[in-house]
């Protein structure tokens, strides 16, 4: 009986030897896999060396059908005519000049067994002395690599599917899709107009004299929104600049469309124009194309591309998102006396200064700044204090209401700077909780009366 079942487990082990032989000899590629892999097989081979200078012409046909054409050191792709990324060719055409790749079999008997009966991939390389053909056949089991030899050699190579694959890319992949470059950093225009909303347009004055930038506390204005031009948000501009060089190209969904409205372009959602010192960008806005994508289209130019929708969104604004929210802001150093008149009563801010020769030359003069208040002196830290209350006043909203300037409370500032040399703030009743607030007869915004009640107890708690 021992005897018997040592034979069943001998015929047992032959036929599982059998099988396993049978299955490599049906399966070479596993088996190349599994006895060759990329970790396993020796050093990297020099399968050819080209002098890169003297390739003018590149031919790839399978599953994309290219012709890389060199003139004068620059690749263009026959019958495709758009400019083209010179990075992305050289990517591609680079690695096949020099292409080295690990020897699997050398004079190989059977080369169907690789699929290089019937590549997937046949790449023509031409130039000055110059004719090579790569055959490239199947993947590897562990996808790392192709088989792949050269025509009329019987030598079969692992080729890295990273090299493969760059050559299976569709003529779009090549494109460069540049669109023209704003310089955030000389920025001087920009104009936002979306439907339903009254347009941003925000300009950076270059005619201001020193001391105008200073009382106007910074350069970046919102103009035609309001009765008179807006000073920016600092941190909004900031946001809207840092956005700037993401503009860019992340696809292209049709070039010559025929039919702008299949994305929105027909009406776009939004149009972005954008001036630097030297160039200038407008854009059309579409529709979504996805939860994090959108189309848009350069005007003038007839391709429709697809861009990161967080990036557009930035840009998404309306003027009031943008501008400073101070109902009037201006540096103390400015102001000579502030005069507030509260339900029929004024309190009277006086400042005055006077200077000191500074005791090194080339330092600048001491100057000493004493404040009162209805006559009686304030130590000036205080003070300071309390005018940040004032000039801290911001509105809240748009003033939506047709209203006559007749103030229930306004504040005057005399000022020493400018060529304006007085500013009243008049804030007019505009219903139970809030107080339209005018400037030189108009008023474009509301403020709540809780924020203007407050300063003026602040103030006469001070003195």
């Amino acid at each position: 009986m021992k005897k018997f079942k040592s034979i069943i487990a001998l015929v047992v082990i032959l036929l599982v030897l059998c099988g396993a032989y049978f299955y490599i000899s049906k399966h070479p590629k596993t088996a190349q896999k599994d006895s060759s892999s990329s970790s396993d097989v020796a050093a990297s081979a020099e399968v050819w060396k080209l002098d890169s200078t003297k390739v003018s012409k590149v031919v790839i046909t399978g599953s994309a059908n290219n012709t890389f054409v060199k003139n004068a050191k620059v690749w263009s792709i026959e019958n495709y005519d758009y400019k083209i990324n010179q990075t992305a060719i050289t990517s591609v055409t680079d690695p096949l000049t020099t292409l080295s790749g690990t020897l699997v079999e050398k004079d190989a008997k059977d080369m169907a067994k690789y699929g290089l009966d019937n590549p997937i991939i046949n790449v023509v390389i031409n130039g000055e002395g110059i004719d090579k053909t790569l055959l490239v056949g199947d993947k590897t089991s562990d996808a790392a690599n192709y088989y792949a030899s050269e025509k009329g050699s019987k030598n079969v190579y692992f080729i890295s599917a990273s090299t493969v694959e760059g050559l299976t890319l569709k003529q779009s992949a090549y494109r460069d899709n540049t669109i023209t470059a704003i310089d955030a950093a000389t920025l001087s225009y920009m104009k936002i107009v979306q439907t339903g909303n009254a347009p941003v347009v925000i300009t950076k004055s270059t005619n201001q004299s020193a001391d105008e930038i200073q009382y106007n506390v910074n350069t970046w204005m919102l103009t035609g929104a309001y009765s008179s031009p807006q000073g920016l948000d600092s941190e909004k501009i900031a946001t809207l600049t840092a956005a700037i060089p993401n503009l860019i190209v992340s696809d292209i969904a049709e070039d010559n469309p025929k039919d702008l409205s299949r994305y929105g372009l027909d009406k776009p959602v939004m149009d972005l124009t954008l001036k630097d010192t030297k160039n200038t960008l407008h854009l059309l806005m579409g529709k979504n194309k996805d939860e994090s994508s959108v189309y848009f289209k350069v005007d003038g130019v007839n391709t429709v591309y697809i861009m990161d929708k967080t990036v557009t969104d930035t840009f998404k604004l309306k003027p009031f998102d943008v501008i400073s929210k101070f109902a009037y802001i201006v540096n103390i150093d400015y102001v000579d006396m502030i005069v507030v008149d509260a339900n029929g009563k004024k309190d009277t801010v006086l400042l005055s200064r006077t200077s000191a020769k500074a005791e090194k030359s080339g330092d600048p003069d001491v100057v000493t700044t004493t404040s009162k208040v209805n006559g009686k002196s304030i130590e000036i830290s205080k003070f300071k204090t309390e005018y940040q209350e004032i000039i801290g006043l911001t509105v809240d909203s748009e003033n939506d209401k047709k209203l006559e300037d007749k103030p229930e409370i306004s504040i005057t500032y005399s000022l020493n700077k400018g060529s304006k040399k007085q500013e009243v703030v008049n804030f007019v009743p505009y219903n139970d909780q809030f107080y339209a607030v005018f400037r030189d007869g108009k008023s474009d915004f509301v403020i709540t009366k809780d924020k203007v009640n407050k300063m003026i107890t602040s103030l006469k708690n001070l003195k």
